[in-house]
This record gives structure tokens, C-alpha cells and sequence, in this order.
């Protein structure tokens, strides 16, 4: 079967078998959907009741702590409390003292009330208004006493030893108009003393407000503290929940009212000992889940239709790019592309895939781009095995065989040992070690150390030629064995500083090595006093080396400085760009090559 039928074919099969386990399933997905979107809404709904109820409890706790400590409010109380003089004089000033201090705390004015209690029927509070004032419980009376015993929460604190939350309550100070309150209250101690309760109170519509926070009037809000009393319930039926709900989790449970079920999400506060519910009849899940499967139903079949001819279309025009890639490939020659020129090569390599059939596309361009890297690669490749070569034939300057040169060498020795010559002797000594080092065929590269020893025997011949007309230092760092380069790579710069840094003049001839360590990086700089460049020559060899940089130039047989554009050459390809090599005049010529080392110190 031709691809242009098999992947219209396949793809729908799989359309259709999708839509159909779709269906199947679409009832428990639209249940779960409907649950997990419940629980997120519960979920989210308690996670912003939970702090700001919190906050609300913390803020009030916050201020009892605020009061505790301010030693001039406390030291107020216990004087207001402890005086047992007749006129009550100095009671009466703390009691002021202490309600100035309570007014001038900015935490205070946050809620409806901040009292003061002692179980003998004294009081401070603070007023909202004036008609609070006038509405508010007087101080020290048997109606104050008779109130304030029915406190039932002060054993509470006396238990606790702390600050207690309190349940919504009556306030007991308006006398006039009932009122609702809640808040926090905590037993009063002044240097180990117990001398009264301090409650801070908000009204129940404030707690109504945070408590009540939900997206629709069907769901219902429930505050239960752990000992069953009830915080606030958002509808008047108070449901039961079993002990058995998990903590932050959403289940179905059947009520004892008729056999309802209801969806309740549980929370609970455990710095409050609060358990938080959330709950709505489990009637509307089901009547979203009936909802979501028609919708379900019919975008399946809105879908699929349109979905076939897109999939028959788009498949005969991928197989229409797949097919012309194919004939393309298979015109690419099979031995190699070296043999193409340029015009051939763009030929072979033109785009015939459409570009909006984007993966068939972006793979024919790969393609041409990994066929463009392979001509590329083999092009260097060739390059870098001529630059070898000539590296080679430029160090050796002929093709003698090295055992005649051995012999001969050793003959001249002998004769010079005879004779007493013993310059020729060592001559003929260094000319045989820059012989073997050279023509030693078991390894292409060598080590920085053995390239400079090379190089201090070519220098030693130069000086027995020059004698005193020839002066050089060699000054580098000992610790050079761990730095490989390919063989050859430093007596080529330094024969070019001798054979064009001078223009066969018999002057001084000058020559320097110098190599220092930074960090991770060895500095090598070859330096003569020579002519050095002239500004042509300087010109085109940078242009050479840059373009060699950015492996665009092979090797060059034409030109003068033939050994410093085959070195560039190979550091480059040996060592991916990471060896480099620079060129100026200062004083003479610099050839100076950065290579790295991963050293870190440089003995001297």
C-alpha cells in the first residue's frame, strides 16, 4: 500500500478509535472534571478563609500581647486593682492611665471592643461613640458583678494560662442594644499575680464577612471548634459531619436528613483547633456532570468530520514533499561529492520540498547542511594532510635517507674525534638528534619541552654557523611536559626568523623565546631584531590566519613565510581552534602563540 493511502487510512482509524473510547468514557471524566472543579473552588474558598481568619485571630492575639507588655498599662491595672483605699482615688487615676493607654495603641482602635474584667465586678473598656458610652454597663455595680460572673469563659483562662479563642456571644457591656461578639480572651498576671482578664472583641458581622466567602448561596460555610462548639454556621441547618473525614480532602457524604448526600471539602485550623467545612447538595455535580457529557457528545462530532478531510489533505501533501526529498536523495553521487563543482553541488542541493510542509522542509535543509558539513570536513581533511606534509618537507628540506645521514655523520665524528675537532663533534651530535626527533614516525606530536629541546639544538647549529654574529635566549617555564602540540610546530617559526628576519645581512642576528604561564594560559613569543614585516606581508599573513581562525582557508604552497601559515594551520585543526597564533613588528618580528596549559604557576 502506496503511503499517500496508508496515512490518510491510519490516521483516521485512529481519529475514530479515539472519539469512540472518548465517548465511552465520558462519563467518568465528566465526573471527576466536576469533582476536581468543586474541590478546587472548596479548595480555594478555604484557603483564603483559613488566612484571613487567621490573620484575624493573630492580629487580636497581637494586641493582647502588645498590652501585656507595655509595663505602663500593666503597672495601671495592678494599681487600679490593688488599691483598697476608701475614695479609691488612686484607682480611679490608674483606671484613666490604663484606658489612655489602651486608646493610644493603634492596634486597639482595629476592633469593636478591648476590655478589662475582674471577677469582683471592675471594668475598663473601650467606646466606639458616645452613644456607646451611654449604652454601655457601669463599673463596680451588682449588675456589673452579676454579668461578668456569668463569664463562663474566664475558667477557661484560668486553665489555659493563654490567650483562648472565644465563640460568638452576647456582649455583656451594651446594655441597651444587643450585640454579637467574638474575639480572643487570656487571664492578666502582674509579677505572678493574677489580676484580671483582658478580652479582645469584634462584632459577628465582622466574622461574618470572612466566613462567608463563597461563589454561589447553595454552598455552605461551617466553623466548628474542636470541642463541638460552633463558630459560625453560614445557613440555619447545621449539618453533622462524621470524625472520619480526612484533613484537606473532598468526599460525598450521606446525610442523616432524608438521605441526602452532600460534597463537603474539610479543613482544619490546628493553631485555632478549628475544623473548617465547606459543603453543597451533590445534585448540581450531577447536573453539571449531564451538562458536560452533551457538551462532550457534541463537540466529538463537530470535531471529527472536519477532522477526516483535514487529515487526507494534509497527508497527500506531506507525502508530496517526503516523495520529491526521496528522488533528491537518491541523485547525490554515491562515491563522493569532491568531485562536484560548485554549480553541480548547488544543483544537487537545491530546495524542492514545500516550506509549509515544515518537518519535510527543516529535514531537506539538515540534509543539505549535513552534505555541505561533509564536503567541508573532507576538504580540511585533504588540507590538513598537505599541510602535514609540507610541515615536514620544509623540515627536512629533502628527501635523504636517514641512515646515510646517520652513517655520515658518524664518519665525520670520527674523523673529527682523530683530529681533535671537538666542534664538529658536537655539531654532528646535534644535527643527528634534530634528525631522529624529526624523522621519528611513531607519533605526530610532542611535548612543549621536547619541541623547545629541538629547537635549542637547531639554534646551537645556527650559532656554530654564525658564531658571534648570532645571539638567543631561551626563557620558558620548566613545567612544559604536560602541553602537547604536533610535531615540528617551533623550529619552523624560529627558521623563519632567521632566514627572512634578516635578508641574508651579516648583522648581530638577535633571537628570543620567551614563554610565561597565566592561569590556565601559556604565552609563547618568538621575537628577532630583524626588518620584521613589511606592512604587505603583514597584512596578507594576518588575513591568512584569521581566515584559517574561521576555517575557511586550507593550506597555501605559494607565498613566502610558508612555515608559519602551515603551523597556524595545524595548531588550528589540532587543537579545534583552542591554539592561536598572532603576528606583529616591535623592534623585529613577534610571532606569539597562546595555547592552553592548565597550569597555574609558572617556576621560574
Amino acid at each position: 500500500m502506496k503511503l499517500s493511502v496508508k496515512m490518510p487510512v491510519l490516521f483516521s482509524i485512529v481519529l475514530v478509535l479515539g472519539m469512540l473510547i472518548l465517548s465511552s468514557i465520558a462519563i467518568r471524566s465528566s465526573v471527576q472534571g466536576a469533582n476536581a472543579f468543586t474541590q478546587a473552588r472548596f479548595h480555594n474558598m478555604s484557603t483564603s478563609i483559613r488566612r484571613d481568619l487567621e490573620q484575624d485571630f493573630a492580629m487580636m492575639e497581637i494586641t493582647l500581647q502588645e498590652l501585656t507588655e507595655n509595663t505602663t498599662f500593666m503597672a495601671a491595672l495592678n494599681q487600679m486593682v490593688r488599691d483598697d483605699s476608701a475614695d479609691q482615688k488612686m484607682a480611679l487615676a490608674a483606671g484613666k492611665s490604663a484606658v489612655n493607654q489602651m486608646n493610644q495603641s493603634p492596634l486597639v482602635d482595629a476592633f469593636y471592643r478591648v476590655t478589662f474584667y475582674t471577677r469582683d465586678g471592675v471594668f475598663l473598656t473601650t467606646f466606639v461613640d458616645s452613644q456607646d458610652r451611654e449604652s454601655t454597663l457601669t463599673t463596680n455595680t451588682d449588675e456589673a458583678r452579676e454579668k461578668i460572673a456569668s463569664l463562663s469563659w474566664m475558667d477557661d483562662a484560668d486553665e489555659e494560662r493563654g490567650a483562648i479563642l472565644l465563640a460568638p456571644h452576647e456582649d455583656i457591656l451594651s446594655v441597651l442594644y444587643p450585640v454579637q461578639v467574638y474575639g480572643v480572651a487570656q487571664q492578666i498576671q502582674y509579677h505572678g499575680k493574677v489580676i484580671g482578664y483582658l478580652e479582645i472583641a469584634n462584632r459577628y458581622e465582622d466574622l461574618s464577612r470572612i466566613l462567608d466567602y463563597v461563589d454561589n448561596p447553595e454552598v455552605c460555610v461551617e466553623a466548628i471548634f474542636d470541642d463541638g462548639e460552633r463558630l459560625y454556621e453560614s445557613q440555619e441547618a447545621a449539618w453533622i459531619w462524621p470524625d472520619t473525614l480526612s484533613q484537606d480532602d473532598y468526599a460525598i457524604v450521606e446525610t442523616a436528613e432524608g438521605g441526602l448526600s452532600r460534597s463537603v471539602y474539610h479543613s482544619h485550623l490546628s493553631s485555632l483547633g478549628l475544623h473548617l467545612y465547606i459543603s453543597q447538595d451533590s445534585a448540581i455535580n450531577e447536573r453539571n456532570n449531564a451538562g458536560l457529557r452533551t457538551t462532550i457528545y457534541r463537540q466529538a462530532s463537530l470535531i471529527m468530520l472536519p477532522a477526516l478531510i483535514l487529515i487526507v489533505l494534509m497527508s497527500l501533501g506531506l507525502t508530496r514533499s517526503i516523495n520529491r526529498l526521496s528522488r533528491k536523495v537518491k541523485r547525490i553521487p554515491a562515491d563522493s561529492m569532491l568531485r562536484l563543482n560548485e554549480a553541480e553541488t548547488g544543483g544537487l542541493l537545491a530546495t524542492v520540498t514545500n516550506p509549509r510542509d515544515r518537518e519535510a522542509y527543516e529535514l531537506e535543509q539538515s540534509f543539505n547542511q549535513l552534505m555541505r558539513r561533509l564536503q567541508e570536513s573532507a576538504t580540511n581533511e585533504m588540507s590538513l594532510r598537505e599541510g602535514t606534509l609540507q610541515a615536514q618537507l620544509s623540515a627536512l628540506q629533502t628527501q635523504i635517507n636517514p641512515h646515510f645521514i646517520y652513517n655520515t655523520l658518524n664518519i665525520i665524528s670520527a674523523k673529527s674525534m682523530e683530529s681533535g675537532n671537538f666542534d664538529v663533534i658536537e655539531i654532528c651530535d646535534q644535527f643527528a638528534q634534530m634528525l631522529r626527533y624529526s624523522t621519528d614516525t611513531r607519533s605526530k606530536t610532542a611535548t612543549m619541552a621536547e619541541e623547545i629541546d629541538n629547537v635549542r639544538n637547531y639554534l646551537m647549529l645556527a650559532k656554530a654557523r654564525y658564531e658571534d654574529n648570532l645571539e638567543f635566549t631561551i626563557d620558558v617555564p620548566e613545567n612544559l611536559g604536560r602541553i602537547t602540540v604536533p610535531k615540528l610546530t617551533i623550529q619552523p617559526l624560529v627558521e623563519n626568523a632567521m632566514t627572512h628576519g634578516f635578508d641574508g645581512r651579516n648583522v648581530l642576528r638577535k633571537l628570543r623565546i620567551i614563554g610565561r604561564i597565566s592561569g590556565k594560559t601559556l604565552t609563547l613569543e618568538i621575537r628577532d631584531n630583524g626588518t620584521g614585516f613589511s606592512d604587505e606581508m603583514l597584512m596578507s599573513l594576518r588575513a591568512r590566519i584569521r581566515e584559517i581562525d574561521e576555517g575557511k582557508v586550507g593550506i597555501e604552497s605559494s607565498g613566502g613565510h610558508i612555515g608559519l601559515i602551515n603551523t597556524c594551520l595545524r595548531l588550528h585543526y589540532y587543537s579545534q581552534g583552542a591554539m592561536r597564533i598572532a603576528i606583529r613588528n616591535e623592534d623585529g618580528a613577534v610571532i606569539t602563540i597562546i595555547m592552553p596549559c592548565g597550569e597555574t604557576e609558572s617556576p621560574a
